[in-house]
């Protein structure tokens, strides 16, 4: 099994947003805007799938798990969800997210809308991946008006937003 190291800032760090947001009521909480990027194949990478059978039946069709290569390909959505709504999603065409997509393709169509939909006081919840956090997206959600609710680093990803991506996976 591995694990992530965790300091001791980054149990402090964890400590203290626990604290600051424990008392948040369902008011608070609606003007939480979670997001997030999920990456769904066609085929899942099969190799780490174990199947457990009895000796001598490891050609028995039930103990076969069949597998393509490679994956077969797969698609990069992105989608958000709060309290009262969600935005549509949103497939991320041609090649990996960057900084400049991000904010071109999702910032400016999908969440800035949002916000003035939910009013002043939206909360964008991403996460820590660098296309989010670089100083163009940084600047441009300035810029908008948008706050960004920090996580601390190596911090566990509770954003419900999961929960969605699993039932899409599933």
């Amino acid at each position: 099994m591995v694990c992530v190291r965790l300091t001791s800032r980054h149990r402090r760090d964890r400590r203290e947003w626990a604290t600051e947001h424990v008392n948040w009521r369902r008011n608070e909480w609606s003007n939480v805007l979670f997001s997030g990027e999920s990456r769904f194949s066609v085929h899942p990478n099969n190799r780490h799938i174990f199947i457990w059978r009895e000796s001598g039946s490891r050609h028995n069709p039930a103990s076969v798990h069949e597998s393509v290569r490679f994956g077969g390909g797969g698609v990069l959505v992105y989608g958000s969800i709060s309290i009262d709504g969600r935005t549509d999603l949103y497939i991320i065409r041609d090649g990996p997210l960057n900084a400049r997509r991000y904010s071109d393709e999702i910032l400016r169509p999908i969440v800035v809308p949002y916000a003035a939909a939910i009013g002043d006081d939206l909360i964008l919840m991403d996460d820590n991946c660098r296309p989010h956090r670089a100083k163009l997206v940084e600047d441009f959600l300035f810029e908008e008006g948008i706050v960004r609710m920090e996580w601390p680093a190596s911090s566990p990803y509770m954003n419900p937003i999961e929960h969605v991506r699993d039932a899409l996976g599933r």
